[in-house]
């Protein structure tokens, strides 16, 4: 045996639990910042679908954005623990099989921006995205081989119960960032933002579009057509002097496409808005429970407005028809309304022009504008998503502990009577040999 097979045999605990940890960390905070903002992990798929012209509903995208987080992160839980040793390497080494030539796919044809292997938690380029994965996949092809080689941290009586609570944490954190907001907010408008501070922005930012004689052509503010040109449209862009800015801008336009923010977003007094990303699969049944909040905020001496990201007047006309609200619509790009909060309908709560709260319409009771009970229901809706999810992780941490004590309750009591019975069968074969 040569002296590199020698150090190599020597030196294997240590890489094998080196790339446990690596690997198993890089699936736990893939599939942990996916799953907190289910949301976002569908939009981008529906990013990718849009691309290849592909049409799926999107209940499929939604269980198959929860599924793919909440696999990784219970893959990634067992490879850090050790658990199940070959049969979570390999199952790892499958996603990778996918995901390294998804990632040279993405790299080449450049489809979307960011893969979103790590939701908006954290954006690396697709360049990065597939050196990643090819260090990965290199570590999971070692761990293939060598895994068994090396004990993990619980015994085969407990490694089920571990992958059990992972499970189960993984989802509690999708459900409720799916039903009501994600638990950590990793977007541009968290809770204590001020949306007042934050709407400023000029016709720099913008490109106009205009058509003459069948041809369409963009122009910037200094230098507009003359009148013999047709309006068309106006497309926001990002300053390149000051991208971070420009992604903090929450702009609301009137049905004509004027900007008037300034006018809608108060810095006085109190404020809700009904956030509309996509009118069409919106439910209109919610409107008696928006109309309730509209008469409870107004008797508060604020006002409610919604926001609708649609040009379409005539959806808009028949929204306003069948919901008989006596509420302003407003509107403004899908993408600023999805990043301000998630949700088919979502409901942000100001104060002076500061967001308080904000939560899908869905999770709010539809009682609670109307019941004599509470005496501050807007109060009552906020939720601390930060807290929430530290107490879940601090609960799912002491299971685990629970579970690590139990396991080496297990091995000690184990291995006590191990060495009783090995004790025993030397004194055997003494007596015999005496004999």
């Amino acid at each position: 045996m040569s002296k590199l097979s020698q150090l190599h045999i020597k030196l294997m605990p240590y890489i094998i639990w080196a790339l446990r940890i690596i690997i198993g960390i890089t699936f736990i905070i893939s599939g942990l910042t996916k799953m907190i903002d289910v949301w976002g992990f569908t939009y981008k798929i529906e990013q990718y679908l849009n691309v290849w012209g592909w049409e799926i509903t999107r209940p499929l995208i939604v269980i198959a954005a929860m599924s793919l987080s909440a696999i990784e992160f219970v893959i990634g839980v067992m490879i850090f623990a050790g658990c199940y040793k070959r049969t979570a390497v390999w199952i790892g080494s499958v996603i990778m099989a996918m995901m390294l030539p998804f990632s040279a796919y993405i790299m080449i044809a450049n489809p979307v921006d960011d893969c979103g292997c790590f939701g908006d938690f954290l954006i690396i380029s697709n360049i990065g995205t597939f050196i990643k994965n090819i260090f990965i996949s290199f570590g999971i092809i070692y761990l293939c081989i060598n895994n068994h080689k090396k004990n993990g941290l619980f015994h085969p009586y407990v490694q089920w119960a571990v992958a059990s609570v992972s499970y189960i944490y993984i989802l509690i954190i999708g459900f409720i960032g799916y039903n009501v907001q994600p638990l950590i907010d990793f977007r541009p408008f968290k809770e204590a933002t001020s949306l007042v501070n934050n709407f400023t922005q000029d016709n720099s930012d913008f490109e106009f579009i205009y058509e003459k004689n069948g041809i369409k052509q963009s122009f910037n503010i200094t230098n507009l057509p003359d009148s013999t040109w047709t309006f068309i449209d106006r497309i926001e862009t990002k300053s390149t002097t000051d991208n971070n800015n420009a992604d903090n801008k929450f702009i609301i336009y009137d049905t004509n496409d004027n900007d008037i923010t300034t006018e809608t977003i108060s810095n006085d007094g109190k404020q809700l808005l009904i956030l509309v990303p996509e009118i069409e699969k919106a439910n209109i049944s919610y409107s008696f429970l928006i109309n309730e909040m509209n008469n409870y905020i107004t008797q508060q001496g604020g006002n409610l407005i919604g926001i609708f990201a649609t040009k379409d007047k005539n959806k808009i006309e028949h929204w306003a028809d069948i919901s008989l609200a006596q509420w302003p619509i407003y509107l403004a790009e899908d993408t600023s309304i999805k990043e301000l909060a998630r949700g088919k309908i979502a409901v942000v709560y100001l104060e002076e022009g500061v967001i308080k709260w904000k939560r899908t319409l869905s999770s709010i009771p539809s009682d609670i504008f109307s019941s004599n009970k509470n005496d501050n229901p807007l109060s009552l809706l906020h939720t601390n998503g930060e807290r929430q999810f530290l107490y879940l992780s601090l609960a799912f941490i002491a299971i685990t502990i629970i579970f690590s004590i139990f396991n080496w309750i297990i091995m000690s009591v184990k291995s006590h009577f191990s060495r009783k019975n090995k004790k025993k069968n030397v004194t055997l074969q003494n007596e015999i040999i005496i004999k």
